[in-house]
C-alpha cells in the first residue's frame, strides 16, 4: 500500500550494539554492490573533518521505478548507513535490498530516526528480520508514530 501522505525524514540504520561490526562493513565495497544493484549509482568514499576525519562512503542511488536513496554510511562506532530526505516507504526499499542482498544475515538491522534522536529516544528498534519492503515500511511508520506520542 503506498502511502502518499508519509513525511520525509533521515532514518538511521545500524548493526546491533553488542555486535557494533557484524555488518562487517566496508566502505568501497557497499558502493560497488550498490552500483551492482541499482541501475544508477553514485559514490564516494570520503574523509574530511565532516565525520571527524573519520572516513564515510557518500552515495545516490536510484531504483528502476524512480525511488532515489541518498545517504552516507560509516563504521565509526558502529556498522551504520543513513538515509536523509526519506519515506518510510523510500527507505524501505532500499532496506529489503541491504537485508537481503548484502548483509552477512537479515537480522542484524537496527534502527532508529531523526525525530526519535530530536525527542532523546535512545531504543535501538529491530527491523524485521524477514517480511517485503511493505512490512519494513510498516515497522518504520510505527516507530515514528511512537517517537511522534512519546
Amino acid at each position: 500500500m503506498t502511502h502518499d501522505d508519509d513525511d520525509q525524514t533521515t532514518f538511521l540504520f545500524f548493526a546491533p550494539e553488542r555486535d557494533p561490526h557484524a555488518w562487517a562493513l566496508d566502505l568501497a565495497g557497499l558502493g560497488e554492490a550498490l552500483r551492482e544493484s541499482f541501475p544508477e549509482v553514485r559514490y564516494r568514499v570520503r574523509q574530511d573533518s565532516t565525520r571527524h576525519g573519520e572516513p564515510y562512503l557518500s552515495f545516490w542511488a536510484a531504483t528502476a521505478d524512480g525511488i532515489e536513496f541518498d545517504g552516507t554510511a560509516t563504521v565509526h562506532g558502529r556498522d551504520c548507513v543513513m538515509l536523509g530526505d526519506t519515506t518510510a516507504e523510500e527507505a524501505a526499499h532500499f532496506l529489503t535490498w541491504l537485508r537481503d542482498s548484502y548483509l552477512p544475515a537479515p537480522d542484524l538491522i537496527r534502527f532508529s530516526s531523526e525525530p526519535a534522536v530530536e525527542r532523546g529516544v535512545e531504543t535501538d528498534w529491530r527491523l524485521p528480520a524477514d517480511g517485503d519492503a511493505g512490512r519494513v515500511a510498516d515497522e518504520l511508520r510505527h516507530h515514528l508514530a511512537v517517537v511522534d506520542g512519546a
